[in-house]
């Protein structure tokens, strides 16, 4: 009886191994399938990762060439500053003759660019505010004896020196400049009531 017992165990468990191996075997053809699609994609990852890392290098080697530059032009910005510092001190004891006055060179580098500003910056300069403002370009019947008559050999020099910086600025551009200067000095001396 138990040798009975034994054999259809033996049987079962046979049969039971089959079926595993038939339900192993139905899989096989998929899983190669699969495998084979699966290597396809990797390989195509692989590619893309080449590529992307290719590009990395590319960026990298770029960065570093701008960095290598930047370094350069900074390097160049401040030699170039040293050397305007340099030439402002050289500058700043240097005078510049206007008619039978002397102005600071330094001053006359810090005139503004427009001409008829210019021409109010270097009136500032070789006159002051105060003396323009009690002043006339030339002298007429209807003003009074108080009337200060800038010098003119300084507004010669002035008007010779704007022309040649500002050409082809004309002679009757300045003067309107140095009018327009005058009468902006005369109408602030009125508002402020000086």
């Amino acid at each position: 009886q138990h040798h009975k017992v034994s054999l259809k165990r033996k049987h079962e468990q046979s049969d039971f191994f089959k079926a595993i191996r038939k339900t192993m075997n139905k899989g096989s053809d998929n899983d190669c399938t699969s495998c084979e699609s699966l290597n396809e994609k990797l390989k195509q990852k692989n590619v893309e990762i080449e590529i992307l890392q290719n590009d990395l290098a590319k960026i990298e080697s770029s960065l570093q060439e701008t960095k290598r530059k930047y370094k350069e032009m900074k390097l160049k910005y401040k030699e170039k500053k040293r050397q305007m510092k340099e030439e402002n001190k050289e500058v700043q004891g240097e005078m510049v003759k206007f008619g039978l006055k002397t102005i600071p060179a330094a001053k006359l580098a810090l005139c503004r660019t427009d001409y008829s500003k210019y021409v109010g910056d270097l009136l500032d300069i070789c006159f002051g505010r105060e003396t323009l403002s009690e002043s006339v370009l030339k002298c007429s019947k209807s003003r009074t004896s108080k009337t200060n008559v800038l010098d003119e050999g300084t507004i010669n020099d002035i008007m010779a020196h704007v022309m040649e910086k500002f050409q082809p600025v004309s002679i009757g551009m300045v003067r309107a400049a140095i009018r327009q200067k005058l009468n902006t000095c005369h109408k602030s001396k009125q508002r402020n009531g000086m």
